[in-house]
């Protein structure tokens, strides 16, 4: 029976129904990313973000105010998704200052692992 706030547009044959709620929570294992730069092999292990966590940083990187409306500070969220993931790094402190003083190219790399602050909708890229 489908209740009326449950989403089913088809139900896959290939792949079974749930039966552990564990496994809808994030993961928790320490990942490991790897930047080469100067000549030299860089270890960043860090830790994937949560939903809940992934919303405190786009909050984070939020303001409003009557005169300027809202803004959004991609570097903010960047800053704010990195200091919650980097757990054991050749930086420290790891703060939004040391962030921004990092080469652009260690940085670019450092981002490939925060998730966008907002996901395209499947209709939209439906659309393209």
């Amino acid at each position: 029976m489908v209740e009326d706030n449950e989403i089913i547009d088809s139900v896959s044959e290939d792949i079974s129904v749930g039966s552990d709620p564990a496994l809808l929570y994030a993961g928790r294992e320490e990942k490991i990313l790897e930047i080469n730069h100067a000549g030299q092999k860089w270890l960043f292990k860090y830790k994937e973000l949560s939903w809940g966590q992934k919303n405190e940083c786009i909050d984070q990187a939020q303001t409003w105010d009557t005169e300027n409306g809202f803004k959004f500070s991609v570097n903010k969220y960047y800053a704010a998704a990195l200091t919650k993931m980097l757990t054991d790094t050749p930086i420290k402190p790891v703060t939004e200052t040391t962030l921004n003083r990092l080469d652009r190219l260690v940085g670019e790399q450092l981002v490939g692992i925060v998730p966008q602050p907002v996901e395209p909708m499947v209709e939209d890229l439906k659309k393209e």
